[in-house]
């Protein structure tokens, strides 16, 4: 088995931003959240941790705990921002990148051809010197591991889980910090004398699935070190694109260019509705003769504008000679790119 799965984690990202954007901060509790009675804490820094803060906490009871926090509104466009520069760096490393918040990340780095402990040290470099943040980093064969180790050494940690090694680490573990398993299964597994993850290695995982269905095979699975799950991008078409069939085969070059404008701003509506880019403009042409033809240009950045697509569109009918007339044209934007980062729910 590979070590070919990263989960980055980012140490009190919202906090940490506002440390590194505000030096006065540095050493002190900083408690981000809604400032109302009913507010809650997003995040905290370290510091303020120290004096049991914690996310999801009433921001009330954070100012009982630390009175002397500094608490802040949170700058939600900022954090997206550096979010979305932190993808920039992913990317570079791999395609497939599954966020699970602005703060947090699975890369499986298969198709790369370093090595991932390599790959995973680069990351750490390059958010450290281009966003002056610290991440911690867990590297495994798969995300149940990769995610289990970002844990250890935080913040700014950095472990590895191997074959070798990851049972010897499950057996220590108590129940409930196998993925999945709340308070109520762990309260449900104690009752069977399950206290750690190594009474469920050597369990009979039939009798899990007798008390547990379907959730009690996942948890021997996990308690085994196995976890199949894949690397999973945001939902992102492959393609967006639209053609029309025309009632009269066509020779006219300006009535081409009339529906292909049409056509691109229909191409654009879908384009803003998915909240993707593209970088592959794509002519499709079927001829009265029923011959299909496809032309593609790819430009050098992402675009969802009406008139770059148009533009390349018009392009590449240009090029096409026409000696024949035209049934049905269609264009077409590929090579996208999700706009994920800059849309992601904060909470």
């Amino acid at each position: 088995m590979e070590l070919n799965i990263i989960h980055v984690d980012m140490d009190a990202f919202y906090a940490a931003i506002e440390i590194r954007d505000n030096p006065q901060l540095k050493g002190k509790p900083v408690i981000i959240g809604g400032t109302s009675k009913r507010g809650v804490v997003s995040t905290a820094s370290y510091v303020a941790r120290e004096y049991g803060v914690h996310s999801a906490m009433p921001m009330v009871k954070a100012k009982k705990l630390c009175p002397k926090g500094v608490c802040l509104q949170p700058n939600h466009q900022n954090y997206k921002k550096v979010s979305s520069q932190l993808h920039d760096i992913f990317i570079k490393h791999t395609d497939l990148i599954e966020p699970l918040a602005l703060d947090e990340a699975f890369l499986d780095v298969s198709d790369n051809f370093q090595n991932s402990v390599q790959i995973g040290r680069k990351i750490k470099r390059q958010i450290q010197s281009k966003l002056e943040l610290t991440a911690s980093i867990g590297i495994s064969y798969n995300k149940f591991l990769a995610k289990f180790a970002s844990d250890f050494n935080k913040p700014d940690g950095f472990k590895i889980i191997s074959p070798q090694n990851a049972k010897r680490i499950l057996a220590t573990l108590d129940v409930n910090q196998l993925w999945g398993v709340g308070p109520k299964t762990a309260a449900k597994l104690k009752k069977y004398n399950f206290h750690k993850v190594s009474d469920i290695i050597t369990a009979n995982p039939r009798f899990l699935i007798d008390q547990f269905g379907k959730q009690g095979y996942r948890i021997y699975q996990l308690a085994q070190g196995k976890d199949n799950r894949k690397v999973t991008p945001p939902g992102t078409p492959k393609s967006i694109g639209k053609e029309t069939t025309f009632s009269k085969d066509i020779s006219n070059n300006e009535v081409l260019i009339d529906y292909l404008k049409k056509l691109s701003k229909k191409v654009v509506n879908r384009v803003k509705k998915k909240e993707v880019y593209g970088r592959t403009v794509v002519l499709k042409i079927k001829y009265e003769d029923f011959e299909v033809i496809s032309r593609s240009k790819t430009i050098n950045s992402y675009t969802d504008s009406y008139y770059d697509i148009y533009q390349i569109a018009n392009g590449l009918l240009q090029n096409e000679k026409l000696e024949k007339k035209v049934r049905l044209i269609g264009v077409t934007l590929t090579n996208l790119k999700n706009n994920f980062y800059q849309q992601l729910s904060l909470f």
